[in-house]
């Protein structure tokens, strides 16, 4: 028996994602941009799959651009708005909390010539309002931000940002990376004041190789995949009516469960923390009270990180030391050290992540082999 508890990474795929998949992977095969009757059959299907998908997101479905996922739905979303022919501000606002396709995406248009601001985490892992104000004092081309951190589970307040974007200055888009939000909330454009936002279909139990980019109305982009023209010439390429069926499940379920998802997993975090706290193993919780449910970032000083996950990977339980997609190759998680974790605690850090579909008894086995682990190796 196994037990994953890393579900940041990624998501297990629901049932009827994984049906809805198998039973159209080798019926709708044809290409949606062949004229033919089995072409215009896989185009009818994705286009209102698409209208579903843009229902779900607040979005008109000609604002949709589907993507290979939350990396591409970044890049399009920072390169598409700065990188126009006509653009105003060579200026990008990110934070120093930021997943690494913002990171790496705004690194390289720093070698372009663009100026960067990286604001400041306050120590419950948000941005510091503070400082966007100041950088807002001087115009810039894009505000792109975290809603959900990945590491931490803290949430950004959309809300402020956009009045401070609309006090300062009103032209300058804003961008969320909603990647980990839909699993609290559905974060639909129209019930917000922001300008454009990415998000992924593998951390919503849908498949992984496609995610999303909604825009407002009126908001122009560049492309940045060229070929063929599709999708409004904005993301040239094949189109997959088979993932976009799959995602509009997602979204679907994701928006039906949402609330009793969040009640689940809060119970399964709060029993998680109750039995460490009752173990009396020294420890340090980094998620703020008020972070999303899902996400725990945790430290146990004395033993490493990695140490703690490899052991607990030894007994069947999965969980992380930080983002997956930089695990391999990390130098420590960039986050904790910008909510001024010191790094020795910062290496000391696990990231537990809960689901709905995790049981009571699966959050007290973890409990006892993370407690167990930290007995027999911390120094």
């Amino acid at each position: 028996m196994t037990i994953y508890l890393d579900h940041t990474a990624t998501t297990k795929p629901s049932d009827p994602v994984v049906a809805c998949i198998c039973d159209l992977l080798t019926s709708l095969y044809a290409n949606p941009a062949s004229v033919h009757a089995a072409g215009r059959e896989a185009f009818s299907r994705l286009q209102a799959d698409r209208r579903n998908i843009a229902t779900a997101l607040g979005c008109r479905h000609q604002d949709l651009i589907l993507t290979s996922g939350g990396t591409e739905a970044i890049n399009l979303a920072i390169k598409g708005i700065l990188l126009r022919p006509v653009r105003l501000v060579k200026r990008l606002i990110i934070s120093e909390g930021e997943h690494a396709a913002v990171l790496k995406t705004a690194a390289e248009l720093e070698r372009q010539d663009f100026d960067v601001v990286r604001l400041p985490l306050t120590a419950q892992g948000q941005v510091s309002l503070a400082a966007l104000e100041e950088a807002l004092q001087q115009p810039a081309g894009l505000i792109s931000l975290l809603h959900v951190s990945n590491e931490t589970g803290s949430i950004n307040p959309i809300r402020e940002i956009v009045d401070l974007r609309n006090r300062l200055q009103p032209r300058t888009p804003i961008h969320p990376d909603a990647v980990e939000t839909w699993r609290k909330t559905p974060f639909r454009l129209s019930d917000s004041s922001v300008d454009l936002i990415s998000e992924s279909a593998h951390k919503i139990n849908g498949p992984k190789g496609i995610g999303w980019l909604a825009r407002r109305e009126g908001v122009r982009l560049e492309a940045q995949l060229h070929g063929g023209g599709q999708q409004n010439g904005l993301r040239s390429g094949t189109e997959n009516p088979v993932l976009a069926a799959a995602l509009a499940i997602a979204l679907q379920q994701a928006v039906q469960n949402c609330d009793m998802n969040s009640t689940e997993v809060r119970a399964l975090r709060d029993r998680f923390l109750d039995q460490i706290a009752a173990s009396g193993i020294p420890h340090r919780v980094f998620s703020p009270p008020d972070s999303v449910p899902h996400i725990l970032s945790i430290a146990f000083p004395g033993l490493r990180g990695e140490t703690m996950v490899n052991a607990l990977s030894a007994e069947g339980v999965f969980i992380s030391a930080g983002a997956a997609c930089s695990s391999r190759r990390s130098k420590g998680n960039h986050v904790l050290l910008a909510m001024g974790v010191s790094e020795p605690l910062m290496r000391n850090a696990v990231r537990v992540s809960f689901a709905a579909g995790n049981s009571e008894a699966e959050i007290d086995q973890a409990c006892q082999a993370m407690i167990s682990a930290y007995r027999r190796l911390a120094r």
